[in-house]
């Protein structure tokens, strides 16, 4: 059962009529404006007083890089790519998450401020991204290299792996993926079915998300919509995904999808817990946190056709 802060926060969020944000082209178009008024928030000053926050280019662009203050970091380090729909920037909830993953793993978080539709489509998220992940992959004597991502992030970080796995370069270490949108058709009929139970994301709104980030490309392409592509040589995966979200029926989808191609994934469904509940102050937050750290310092081994997981850990 949800714990008593995790249902007065479904509570709250109905309340607040969060769902709207994304309900139709019109509303859409409000969003926007209103994020591109404001601009992306910058780390807040609470993660600035506790930890060390720089900002770094790489491949021509600049990134936060977030670590903690004292004494050198470990080698492992986190590429976290950030929701909002395609369209939104990132906020305080998502600076909150990256340095508690930070502080938890001891590690450095990059942070990208990569380009946002509808002004940008996929393959100008992708032009920027891609060249970025090259260069930090090329740093092996960096440690090795996480990437993250939640809603829309999870959507770029898997679709991220597959671009890196057909240019070339090497995988990374783990993909763990927060509520992730993997097919931006947004098309499966089990979404209508959850759409009354979800007070963050409208079912209805979506597929005009997936459009406007698409632009020239089929939005079945697997550059958009990975779970349309193929999951064979990419890293181990992780899926958080809870029962409260819409997208929780095509987390299913790409969790039957490895377990039929035997690929290495670790599920992890929170029963009545909403659309990227890692990002609010909850216990399942917190739990959420633990067993991303759990994932990311171990190596998940499939056994294959039972769909069950054994773990060794990575230092073995």
């Amino acid at each position: 059962m949800p714990s008593v802060r995790a249902r007065l926060l479904a509570v709250a969020v109905a309340a607040l009529r969060v769902h709207t944000t994304f309900d139709g082209p019109e509303r859409i178009r409000r969003a926007v404006a209103g994020d591109r008024r404001r601009g992306p928030t910058p780390p807040p000053a609470k993660v600035r007083a506790g930890f060390s926050v720089r900002e770094e280019e790489l491949s021509g662009h600049r990134v936060h890089v977030v670590a903690p203050r004292d004494g050198a970091p470990s080698t492992r380090r986190v590429l976290y790519l950030h929701g909002g729909g395609w369209t939104l920037s990132i906020t305080d909830p998502h600076w909150g998450l990256i340095a508690k993953l930070a502080r938890r793993l001891d590690c450095a978080v990059i942070v990208p401020g990569f380009p946002l539709a509808p002004e940008h489509t996929a393959r100008e998220t992708f032009a920027m991204l891609l060249p970025l992940y090259a260069e930090l992959a090329a740093r092996a004597d960096e440690g090795e290299l996480t990437v993250m991502g939640d809603s829309s992030g999870g959507n770029l970080a898997l679709s991220l792996a597959m671009q890196a796995r057909t240019a070339g370069l090497p995988q990374p270490a783990r993909l763990v993926l927060l509520s992730p949108c993997v097919d931006a058709t947004f098309g499966d009929p089990g979404l209508a079915r959850l759409d009354r139970r979800d007070p963050i994301l409208p079912a209805r709104g979506l597929p005009e998300l997936g459009r406007v980030y698409a632009g020239d490309l089929d939005v079945r392409d697997p550059v958009v919509s990975p779970l349309f592509g193929t999951l064979a040589g990419l890293a181990p995966i992780a899926v958080f995904t809870g029962t409260r979200d819409v997208l929780n029926v095509d987390a299913h989808r790409l969790r039957e999808k490895a377990e039929r191609a035997g690929i290495p994934l670790a599920w992890h469904e929170f029963p009545g817990m909403l659309h990227v509940w890692p990002l609010f102050p909850i216990p399942e937050a917190a739990d959420a946190l633990e067993r991303v750290a759990a994932f990311v310092t171990t190596e998940p081994v499939t056994v294959l056709g039972t769909g069950k997981e054994v773990r060794r850990s990575a230092r073995e």
